[in-house]
């Protein structure tokens, strides 16, 4: 009959030793765990004090996406203090402050390790429309807004406002229509506004909104007055659409302006004349 004993104190002993190596094996990866987070925090530091590391100057950003702003006015935006560690620049906020200061809709900042340096990638505002300054309303607008269009600047599709300086190499393709009486409040009717002077056929090249209750455009037919900004605005424009070829019909330069305020009914107000005339 085996004794029940002795083999009771074999298996304990067995199990002892069992432990004891697990013990041993634990104890040895987690020294190697925390050593290799000593090694990984020091060559982190290392990669971030060396000077192979580091954005010595502009000439390791590499831009791309940009049309008409030039590359030096992208660096002044990002305002890198040189040399700086490629590890310590953060992309997102690169990309905050190029958006938030330039005319620029959108940003994308990537680091690259070799060489090392930066990625960006933008999206320029183009400008579709010139903003006459107009002191009167840049007074009555400042206390809402800060953009106050007491000077020259210029508009995107949105009606998003840029100072003209913020674009040195417009040349050809500055905007050819301006819009003279704009304020924060119109902003919002901008895009719509735009959109359906895009369309017409009718070449448009001022839209003066200094009265609100009377939107006056600058045409190739000669002056036209709306009345004031609304629904009416698209039936407006096609009512001009259909007198395109007014000057086939009279000398344009008689007339002293086209009266749309009742696109239904348009009226013609000639110069030196006490009546007015049905195109």
């Amino acid at each position: 009959m085996p004794d029940i004993t002795q083999f009771s104190r074999e298996n304990l002993t067995a199990r002892r030793r069992g432990l004891k190596r697990r013990r041993q094996k634990l104890f040895w990866q987690k020294l190697w765990r925390q050593t290799a987070m000593v090694g990984l925090m020091v060559g982190c530091l290392s990669l971030a004090t060396s000077s192979r590391w580091q954005i010595q100057s502009s000439g390791q950003i590499i831009l791309s996406g940009n049309r008409l702003l030039p590359n030096e006015e992208i660096h002044k935006l990002m305002a890198i203090d040189y040399p700086q560690s490629l590890l310590k620049l953060q992309p997102l906020e690169l990309e905050k402050a190029l958006i938030a200061k330039g005319p620029i809709a959108d940003a994308m900042v990537r680091r690259r390790l070799l060489p090392p340096g930066l990625n960006i990638r933008i999206q320029e505002r183009t400008p579709v429309a010139i903003s006459l300054p107009n002191v009167d309303v840049a007074i009555r607008s400042l206390e809402d807004d800060p953009q106050s269009f007491s000077q020259m600047g210029l508009l995107d599709a949105n009606g998003y406002w840029m100072p003209y300086s913020s674009f040195t190499q417009l040349g050809a393709q500055e905007p050819k229509l301006q819009v003279q009486g704009m304020r924060p409040a119109y902003q919002k009717d901008w895009p719509t506004i735009y959109q359906a002077l895009q369309k017409n056929p009718v070449d448009v090249y001022r839209l003066d909104w200094r009265e609100p209750t009377n939107v006056i455009l600058h045409t190739e037919l000669g002056t036209v007055h709306l009345g004031p900004y609304g629904q009416n605005f698209t039936k407006q424009l096609t009512a001009l659409d259909r007198m395109r070829n007014l000057n086939a019909k009279m000398d344009i330069q008689e007339i002293a302006f086209i009266d749309l305020r009742n696109p239904d009914d348009p009226t013609l107000e000639i110069l030196q004349a006490t009546k007015t005339q049905d195109p």
